[in-house]
């Protein structure tokens, strides 16, 4: 999977940009503040149709603009799809979703068309913070692959809005429809035999791979890093009659709280280091290691299930390894398509297929790129994004 171009239009601060970026590793490098990780979060939009940094569109418009959008020309399996999302907040389709220059009905439609793995020094908190960041790691790695997951989800997601609604209102004085918390425990139920199946299956695989990959780049065979799914299940027996049950048994206690105590929204994955809990445990370098390696196991997956590796971008990353650990980080990256911000270019010395760009920013405080090297073995492919809708 390759990106030929990319195109944002009043994006964070970008106000027109087109560029054609090299099939193995781009460098973005300049000072902080100057729009390197917008570009990355571009290629996270036209994804996943979200961004990574925000769940609040409209503060990836530029100031001033009524409007952003960012596209990608990607190629995939020796095909070509055009991607794009048009950011409105003050008209009443906020967000709008473009396929091949065709408006599609629903988020889920780009689900797949564009896959990306990001990694981040936030990604730290994948150990360090509470399972709802580790949840969320596993959504966008399912979500991606399978759009029936990313349906079930939100089915899922909809129906414990609506029961929660009601618990609040019960904890008001409110009448208890028992009907109506029926129908709404039936919504949640029917869809965990996806999610729980689901997760269940990839993350076995996730775990295998991420133990190698930590063994490969902390080169220290004695740690073993093990993930572990923690469900909220007994069993995989029957999932939707086990979710019913445990939500109706549980129901004076949910009123009572104003909130719905169990489910597949509350589950988590276990990080243990030769069996001990990393979050109480690990070192800084150790938890550096264990994120990154979560995500190039994430990365593997893709390519294991797809046949195609997907785009990798990683935000400012380099500063926080050693240098045996950025050299062992390279290899393992070779052949994929790869983003890269740093503060200073000789964080990749030794990156031999690459391009490489400045990224300034203007006295009016709009983003400048310009190329500074072309690297190895570069194919240009002169490319637009001709979505009449787009601008």
């Amino acid at each position: 999977m390759i990106i030929e171009s990319l195109k944002l239009h009043d994006f964070r601060n970008y106000e027109e940009l087109t560029l054609a970026p090299h099939p193995g590793i781009n460098i973005l490098f300049g000072q902080n503040g100057s729009g390197k990780t917008n570009l990355l979060e571009a290629v996270h939009y036209c994804a996943l149709g979200r961004s990574h940094r925000t769940s609040i569109d409209r503060e990836v418009v530029r100031k001033g603009a009524a409007m952003a959008a960012c596209g990608v020309q990607v190629r995939k399996s020796g095909l070509k799809v055009d991607v794009a999302v048009k950011l409105t907040p003050g008209e009443s389709r906020k967000k709008q979703i473009f396929l091949d220059r065709k408006r599609a009905d629903r988020i889920s439609d780009m689900m797949g068309k564009l896959q990306c793995v990001i990694f981040s020094p936030e990604d730290l908190m994948l150990v360090k913070e509470g399972p709802s960041v580790r949840r969320r790691f596993l959504d966008m790695l399912l979500s991606q692959l399978s759009t029936g997951y990313f349906v079930a989800l939100q089915q899922y997601n909809k129906a414990l809005e609506q029961r929660n609604a009601i618990l609040k209102e019960i904890k008001k004085g409110a009448h208890c429809d028992v009907a109506m918390l029926d129908a709404f425990e039936e919504a949640m139920a029917r869809p965990c035999q996806t999610i729980v199946t689901m997760r269940h299956k990839v993350l076995e695989q996730v775990a295998a791979c991420a133990a190698e990959k930590y063994r490969a780049i902390s080169g220290r065979e004695q740690e073993i890093f093990s993930m572990r799914y923690v469900c909220c299940l007994h069993s995989l027996e029957d999932i939707p009659g086990q979710v019913k049950a445990q939500l109706r048994k549980n129901r004076q206690e949910d009123m009572f709280r104003a909130t719905t105590t169990f489910g597949i929204h509350r589950e988590d994955i276990a990080l243990t280091l030769s069996g001990r809990e990393m979050k109480l445990f690990a070192s800084q370098g150790q938890i550096r290691t264990a994120a990154l390696s979560m995500k190039l196991a994430q990365l593997e997956v893709f390519r294991q299930q797809t046949g195609e590796a997907p785009i990798l971008l990683l935000d400012d990353v380099m500063s926080e390894l050693d240098m045996t650990r950025r050299t062992r980080l390279l290899e393992e990256i070779s052949g994929v398509q790869t983003f890269i911000t740093c503060t200073d270019e000789s964080d990749l010395e030794g990156c031999r297929e690459r391009r490489s760009y400045h990224v300034s920013m203007g006295e009016n405080g709009s983003a400048a790129i310009k190329e500074i090297s072309q690297g190895e073995q570069v194919h240009r492919t002169p490319v637009e994004i001709t979505d009449p809708d787009f601008t």
